[in-house]
């Protein structure tokens, strides 16, 4: 559900690491840089002056940092409701650590998973068991109902089992996918005959992952990250950054970057693009991509937005937000979109609602489930479950 605010405030706290990614694109930062703790402080003291109200947490690994409780209890004492931890999930084998997180106030996990193969995705991350501590630590932090989700690196180990790979973690609690093609800067640079494959490679497995998102109810829940739209033909509007990031990035030595300021830096156009009908949108190719692979296969998008519609079929998954106004009307049958607004503030699913309209997509989407019943009187929207609490949780 929507936020007060879309703004996001990511502090980069280290780039020292507890895996050896052979994709990773900061592999050439000084590993020594850590952001010291009073720094920090004021970061997150002035970001949320400045209207912020999105706290990301990134490293490296942040969550080898001594003092993840403290920043993460910190970000929350201030006012941050939605606290994000971006993390390789090695750290999170330990139930009890995360418990602390979760008390501290963290609110959503993002894992990097790169596959459902243990021995594929160790190696990829350079640790052995990496892969089986991570899925203890999304089992633990599921049971916490605290928000999750993966990024998912496309590499030449894993692009064609991407519907797959999101079949293996929708069963595993996560209904919130970023599938990210990478940068060929640091040690993805140096592994890119290894580990590289084009992007029309990839195209044809991007659109199956779609598919499988939408097959299990889940349309929305599925994005791009540096991957021209024209590689998601006919759904072009899941690829991030056509639209504004709002997104402040501050690093370990205090520098800071604005990500819509900066969205061109390291892109290029290309003949395709001159006659794509999204040119002006599109901040076009990562320059290091078009190094390794060339335009084949960019053409441009004749006519953008027209989007595919699909039914969902077979198995249904609930998203967050869903996750969230079912555990509402829980504590409340009957409910008024105002009421669940109100109410939403004491979940730690919800991303801080402040939109009747969110609520209203969550329940129509919850009606056509078969989860969530309506009623309107009086002119006022009102929301019950359609099955006991205890059939539906099974979804959560």
């Amino acid at each position: 559900m929507k936020q007060e605010s879309g703004k996001c405030y990511e502090l980069i706290l280290n780039y020292n690491c507890n895996a050896r990614c052979g994709f990773c694109s900061q592999g050439d930062f000084d590993k020594s840089l850590n952001a010291p703790f009073e720094a920090i402080a004021r970061n997150i003291y002035s970001a949320y002056k400045d209207g912020y109200r999105r706290l990301g947490l990134t490293g490296g690994e942040p969550l080898i940092r001594p003092d993840i409780l403290k920043t993460i209890a910190l970000g929350k004492s201030v006012g941050f409701r939605f606290i994000r931890v971006q993390t390789n999930g090695i750290k999170l084998a330990d139930p009890a650590f995360c418990r602390s997180l979760v008390k501290a106030g963290l609110t959503f996990c993002k894992f990097s998973f790169t596959t459902d193969k243990a021995a594929e995705h160790d190696a990829l991350v350079g640790v052995p068991g990496a892969l089986k501590k991570a899925l203890a630590g999304l089992e633990h932090l599921r049971k916490l109902k605290i928000r999750l989700g993966t990024n998912i690196l496309v590499n030449r180990l894993n692009f064609g089992r991407l519907p797959e790979i999101i079949k293996f973690y929708l069963g595993r609690g996560i209904t919130n996918f970023v599938t990210i093609y990478p940068v060929y800067n640091g040690a993805m640079a140096e592994n890119a005959k290894k580990l590289g494959v084009s992007l029309p490679d990839c195209e044809p497995y991007f659109e199956e992952a779609v598919k499988t998102m939408e097959a299990a109810g889940l349309p929305g829940e599925i994005l791009f990250l540096n991957t021209p739209p024209c590689f998601l033909k006919g759904r072009e509007k899941l690829a991030i950054g056509l639209d504004l990031f709002n997104t402040l990035v501050t690093d370990p030595l205090g520098g800071r970057t604005d990500l819509d300021a900066n969205a061109d830096a390291a892109k290029v156009k290309g003949p395709p693009c001159r006659s794509c009908a999204l040119n002006k949108k599109c901040r076009g190719a990562d320059e290091q991509y078009i190094a390794n692979f060339g335009w084949a296969g960019f053409e441009p998008v004749k006519k953008a937005g027209t989007g595919k519609k699909a039914e969902a079929a077979g198995r249904v998954y609930l998203s967050d937000n869903e996750k969230c106004l079912v555990e509402i009307l829980r504590i409340k049958s009957g409910a008024s979109t105002k009421e669940v607004l109100a109410l939403s503030r004491n979940i730690v699913l919800c991303r801080d609602c402040s939109d009747g309209n969110a609520v209203m997509t969550s329940a129509e989407s919850l009606i056509a489930k078969g989860f969530v019943k309506s009623g309107f009187a009086r002119g006022i929207y009102r929301w019950s479950l359609a099955r006991p609490y205890e059939e539906i949780k099974k979804w959560l």
